[in-house]
């Protein structure tokens, strides 16, 4: 199984200490997780093997919904600061 994590800046800290909880779930189930640039490479600092797209204003959300709409990742867990940054991302005005 696939999860995407995205995590605004605000709510990096948040997805890590989430991926700690659920550490041995995301083993003992065999989880690929893959991420916008910055949250991956928080993930990875804490010990996460991630594959890691584009940073999400410049393209990383984009890439990952393709994966989605494509039925390639299972599912999404975005952490989101509301309305931050909305005007600067295109990918968040189609929610």
């Amino acid at each position: 199984m696939e999860i995407a994590i995205i995590a605004h800046d605000g709510k990096k800290a948040e997805m890590v200490q989430f991926l700690n909880e659920h550490k041995a779930t995301l083993k003992n189930k065999n989880i690929q997780l893959i991420s916008t640039g910055t949250t991956g490479a928080k993930a990875e600092k804490a010990g996460f093997t991630v594959t890691k797209f584009l940073s999400g204003p410049i393209g990383g959300d984009a890439q990952i919904a393709s994966r989605v709409a494509e039925r390639k990742c299972n599912m999404v867990l975005f952490l989101e600061i509301h309305m931050q940054n909305i005007l600067m991302n295109p990918i968040l005005l189609c929610y």
